[in-house]
């Protein structure tokens, strides 16, 4: 599989001012582009080349539109064909997607239109590509928006192909940063469902009332402030796909809930008493050990069991090391495009000395570094000078002492550190926090200035565990 060449487009269309466009366009692009004036023209080009996408126009004398797709449908059902189509045929297009057409793109159409109805049919291609490349068993590189050529991440690739085509429910587990979001979006994009709604929600961000009505909904009056109907999340991601990250941080009277909505995907809206069912893919994320939290009484054993039916187990940073140089490659080109910045690279000695860190916030602290370091880059190399301070031998911690003792002092020095030596400094406030409290949730959060449910959000955030946290 070789997604990262050059994707290659046909055009077929009988007027040659578009065909022309189609290749100004498209080539101060990168894309290589052939154009032809006919539908049976571009067939005996299909026969003799490669192509990843083709635009084709409704009406053409030899051999339409129409006729194209159905042939590319059989002959050529890998290609990802995009419809070009007069305003007063859109009905017509719309119609040709039931054969398999991508998109359309409506004439008189902008280069802006053009350039992103083709980012969009290639990014389809690509996972078509790697999902065929997996299927066949060869190495990738990339999948979906995944990065790895390690053996572990192979496996994982191998596990996303095997359960994405089904709908069964999926428990991603791993450390934090290592990816989970990504390789359920993976799944999705993968699935039948890819052309429904992705629905991703953070369960160790919302209190219990709020979570209840975010997944179920609540009917007009079911609590204070409820001044209408809502839907949750469940009811408008019916037939796509609902990824419920941290499940480990929902309390048993959600757990209880979400069993029976698992089981009969069924479910009471909050103050409903209508049941209403729905049609998801439900993929679920952790990053602590389930079982030993179902030994503990905190998690249910019959849940566990509805969740654990496919496990994917994400790899850390630091035991997939062989994959930093490609990681920094393309976060290096996320942070072009993000910022506008001109570094290309980063030096052998900074090569070697970011694979020897030990990664405890995995990719995702890798990210905010190579970002870091690119911002304080004023070449197109990024140098060990260039890396943020914290990578640096580590300074000794805070003692009890010396912790920021206030919420107000706490942001002032949230606002000049980043990454992990931000996470290594919330740690410490939270802890000191309850040391000075002898470990009393409600008299911390009040000590510090902060609300109770948020404290809690910042001790589950760390595994901070204590007597009356009700966790």
């Amino acid at each position: 599989m070789n997604s990262s060449l050059k994707p290659r487009v046909l055009v077929a269309d009988d007027e040659m001012s578009i065909c022309k466009a189609c290749e100004k366009i498209l080539g101060r692009r990168g894309y290589e582009v052939r154009t032809v004036l006919s539908g049976k023209q571009a067939l005996a080009l299909l026969e003799q080349e490669q192509f990843d996408l083709v635009f084709t126009d409704l009406k053409m004398a030899e051999m339409g539109g129409m006729e194209l797709l159905q042939m590319l449908r059989t002959r050529f059902p890998d290609i990802v064909p995009i419809v070009i189509t007069g305003y007063s045929t859109i009905a017509s297009a719309v119609e040709t997607m039931k054969l398999g057409a991508f998109d359309y793109l409506p004439k008189p159409f902008t280069p802006e239109e053009m350039l992103a109805v083709t980012a969009k049919a290639w990014e389809k291609r690509k996972l078509v590509l790697e999902s065929r490349a997996v299927a066949a068993g060869e190495p990738v590189e990339h999948l979906a928006n995944l990065v790895g050529r390690s053996q572990k991440m192979q496996e994982v690739y191998n596990l996303i192909r095997k359960v994405a085509p089904t709908n069964s429910t999926v428990l991603i587990v791993g450390e934090s940063g290592t990816g989970k979001e990504l390789v359920a979006r993976a799944i999705h994009s993968l699935s039948l469902r890819n052309t429904q709604r992705f629905f991703a929600i953070d369960c160790g961000t919302l209190s219990v009332e709020l979570l209840e009505s975010e997944l179920f909904g609540h009917v007009r009056g079911a609590f204070t402030g409820a001044v209408m109907t809502k839907k949750g999340i469940f009811e408008a991601a019916d037939h796509g796909t609902v990824f419920l990250d941290e499940i480990c941080n929902v309390g048993l009277e959600i757990q209880g809930k979400l069993l029976r909505f698992i089981q009969e995907r069924e479910f009471l809206p909050v103050g409903g008493t209508e049941p209403r069912r729905v049609d998801v893919r439900l993929i679920f994320a952790t990053n602590r050990d389930l079982t030993k939290m179902v030994a503990e009484g905190s998690f249910r054993d019959d849940l566990y069991y509805r969740l654990h039916v496919f496990p994917i187990a994400l790899p850390s940073l630091r035991e997939r090391r062989e994959d930093i140089p490609l990681l920094v490659h393309r976060l290096l080109a996320k942070v072009r495009e993000r910022s506008g910045r001109k570094v290309t690279g980063v030096s052998d000695e900074v090569l070697r000395f970011l694979e020897q860190q030990d990664w405890p916030g995995n990719v995702r602290q890798l990210e905010g570094v190579i970002e870091s370091a690119a911002i304080s880059c004023d070449g197109e190399i990024i140098e060990q000078r260039h890396l943020p301070r914290t990578l640096h031998p580590r300074q000794p911690a805070f003692t009890e002492g010396q912790a920021p003792r206030s919420n107000k002092e706490f942001l002032e020095l949230k606002r000049v550190l980043r990454d992990q030596a931000v996470a290594d400094l919330e740690r410490q406030f939270v802890i000191a926090a309850l040391q000075r409290n002898s470990w009393n949730v409600s008299h911390a959060a009040q000590d510090v200035g902060i609300a109770r449910p948020n404290f809690q959000a910042m001790m589950r955030k760390h595994g901070i565990r204590a007597a009356d946290s009700g966790e």
